[in-house]
C-alpha cells in the first residue's frame, strides 16, 4: 500500500470513528457477505468481489435495469453490428483514475487479457476472434461467427488501462497479482485503500464522465460481514446503510418494519435448482428421474418463499428478453403419475444422496422438500450438506445423485448462456453430468441468428430439450428483496449481480 493510500485510509478511519458511520451523509456503509479475494475485473467471479469492479471501472455498454435488453451507453456513445463485425465508437474527454487518457487500445487491451486469463466473466466474450483499433476513438471487434448478444455480453466487462497492463506484461505473472490488489479504473468511484480482514474504502471520482444525484456519497466503505444475522441486525440498527444476502426472513421483517422499504425485483442468483446425475445410477436412469421431477412437492417451495415466487417451466426465466417460458408447459407436483414413471424406471428400493452447498439455507430446505417428497413413492434421498466446491465435485465425481445451486448465468441480454453453464457438454455447472450433442450444436447456432422469430423457436426448442431430460428440478424461482432505509435513495436490484449495488445512483435523501 502507497503512503498516500495508507495516509487518506488513516484519515478515513479517524473521521468515521468520530461519530455514527450511516449518520454521515457523506459516508456510506455497505455491508458485504464477504471479503473480495480479487478486484481484477478479469477474474471478479461472485457478488462481493463484483462491488468493486463494478463500481471502479466502467464498460463499453450498460443494460438498463428494468429493461436488460435495452443497452445503454458506456465508454461506447454507438455500437453497430455487421455481420461478425461489431465496430464501437468511444467517448472523449474520459480519464483513469492516474489521470491517463482513455481510447481504443484501453480496450483491446483489456480484451484479450481477458480471453487470455479466461475466468470472471470471460466465457461471455469467449467467442470473440480479433480485436482492432481503427483510431483513437474507434475499435472494431470480430467474432467466430455472427453473434447478436455480443454488445450486451460486454455490459459484463471492465475496461482496464492498457499502460497498466503493458507495464506489468513482463513481470512473470504478466501483473496478475498486482491486479488482484490494485485498481485503477475510469469509473464513478476511486480505489483508496484495503485494510485487510475489515474493508474497503472508495472515494468518489468527481472527474467522472457520467452524473451522479443530489447527495451522492462522497465516501463508501465496503465492509466485510460474513454473517447473514449480523449484517441484518447492523442494517436494522443504523450502522450500515444497506446491505447484502440478508437471510430472507429477516430482509422481509425488517423491509416492512417502520423506517425502511421492501424492494422487490427479479434476478439470476436466488433460485435452488435441483440436478440429477445423469450418470450415477439410479438416477442415470430418465423415467427414475422423471418420477422425482413430477413427485416433487413444488407448492411446498412457494410456501417457503411466502407468496414472492413462482413454479418455473424451464431454464429461461420469463422476464429475461427473449425467453420462451410462458409459452411452455407447466411444471407440476403429480403423485400418481411419478409412480407410473418410477414402475417405468424398473428401479427396486431406490436409494440416492443429495449433496448440499451449506452456505445457503434456501438450498438445504430444497433438499428437504425433495427427501419428503420422494418418500411418498418409495425414494429414500440421504442429505449431504458441503462446503460449495465439495458438493459440486462429489456430483461431478460420480460420488453423489444430485447437487442443489442457484443460477450462475450472469448475463440477462443473453438467453444461450442461461445453457452454456448448466446444461451443455463440459459446462462448469453442468453439475448433472448431461450431455447432448444435439441441445449443443442448436445453442451454439442461436446467437447466429438474425431473425427474431426463428431465433425466438430455436431457443423454445433447446428449453425443451433440457426439461425432457429430466436432469433439473427448477423447485422455484422467487423475488429477491432487499430492505432499503429510507434514508437511502436511488437503489435498484441488479437482476445479474443479485444484490449488489450501483453506487453511483445512491443518494441520501
Amino acid at each position: 500500500m502507497s503512503l498516500r493510500v495508507m495516509s487518506m485510509a488513516a484519515g478515513l478511519l479517524s473521521a468515521l470513528t468520530m461519530g455514527h458511520l450511516a449518520q454521515a451523509q457523506e459516508v456510506f456503509v455497505w455491508a458485504d457477505a464477504a471479503e473480495p479475494t480479487t478486484v481484477d475485473p478479469a477474474k471478479v467471479n461472485v457478488n462481493h468481489e463484483m462491488t468493486i469492479a463494478r463500481n471502479v471501472f466502467d464498460r463499453l455498454v450498460n443494460y438498463d435495469l428494468k429493461q436488460p435488453d435495452k443497452l445503454l451507453p458506456g465508454l461506447a456513445t454507438s455500437w453497430k453490428q455487421d455481420g461478425t463485425k461489431w465496430t464501437f465508437t468511444l467517448r472523449d474527454g474520459v480519464k483513469f483514475h492516474d489521470g491517463t487518457p482513455f481510447d481504443a487500445e484501453d480496450v483491446k487491451a483489456t480484451i484479450e487479457r481477458d480471453l487470455r486469463i479466461g475466468q470472471g466473466q470471460s466465457y461471455l466474450i469467449a467467442d470473440i476472434d480479433k480485436v482492432t483499433v481503427v483510431d483513437p476513438k474507434t475499435v472494431e471487434i470480430e467474432t467466430k461467427a455472427p453473434n447478436v448478444f455480443l454488445a450486451g455480453n460486454l455490459a459484463r466487462s471492465e475496461i482496464m488501462s492498457a499502460e497498466d497492463i503493458a507495464k506489468h506484461a513482463s513481470e512473470p505473472d504478466k501483473g496478475d497479482a498486482y491486479f488482484n490488489e490494485n485498481a485503477n479504473g475510469t469509473g464513478p468511484y476511486k480505489m483508496v485503500s484495503w485494510t485487510r480482514g475489515a474493508q474497503i474504502d472508495l472515494e468518489r471520482n468527481k472527474d467522472w464522465w457520467g452524473t451522479f444525484p443530489d447527495k451522492a456519497y462522497d465516501r463508501v466503505i465496503d465492509r466485510f460481514v460474513t454473517e447473514g444475522s449480523n449484517r441484518a441486525r447492523g442494517l436494522e440498527g443504523g450502522e450500515y446503510d444497506l446491505a447484502n444476502f440478508v437471510p430472507r426472513d429477516e430482509a422481509l421483517r425488517i423491509g416492512k418494519s417502520p423506517g425502511f422499504t421492501l424492494v422487490e425485483g427479479n434476478n439470476l442468483w436466488a433460485w435452488p435448482a435441483i440436478y440429477l446425475n445423469s450418470t450415477l445410477a439410479p438416477t442415470d436412469n430418465a423415467d427414475f428421474r422423471d418420477a422425482l421431477t413430477k413427485v416433487y412437492d413444488y407448492n411446498a417451495m412457494n410456501q417457503y418463499f411466502q407468496g414472492s415466487s413462482v413454479t418455473p417451466r424451464g431454464p429461461v426465466p420469463a422476464w429475461v428478453p427473449g425467453s420462451p417460458e410462458n409459452d411452455m408447459a407447466p411444471i407440476q407436483q403429480d403423485v400418481e403419475k411419478a409412480k407410473a414413471a418410477l414402475e417405468k424406471a424398473g428401479v427396486t428400493n431406490p436409494t440416492m444422496k443429495c449433496s448440499v452447498p451449506s452456505e445457503f439455507t434456501e438450498f438445504a430446505f430444497a433438499a428437504t422438500v425433495l427427501q419428503a417428497s420422494a418418500a411418498q413413492i418409495g425414494i429414500t434421498v440421504e442429505i449431504e450438506l458441503l462446503p460449495f466446491v465439495e458438493a459440486i465435485t462429489a456430483a461431478k465425481s460420480n460420488k453423489s445423485n444430485c447437487f442443489i445451486i442457484g443460477n450462475a448465468n450472469l448475463s440477462p441480454t443473453d438467453p444461450t448462456k442461461f445453457f452454456a453453464a448448466h446444461y451443455l457438454t463440459g459446462g462448469f455447472y453442468n453439475a448433472a453430468n448431461y450431455s447432448n450433442p444435439e441441445l449443443d450444436a442448436l445453442v451454439a447456432k442461436i446467437p447466429t441468428i438474425t431473425d427474431d422469430k426463428e431465433r425466438y423457436e430455436a431457443l423454445k426448442k433447446a428449453a425443451e430439450m433440457v426439461v425432457d431430460s429430466h436432469t433439473i428440478i427448477w423447485t422455484a424461482r422467487p423475488t429477491t428483496v432487499v430492505p432499503v432505509p429510507d434514508h437511502v435513495q436511488g437503489y435498484q436490484i441488479d437482476p445479474a449481480e443479485y444484490i449488489n449495488v450501483r453506487l453511483w445512483e445512491l443518494h441520501e435523501k
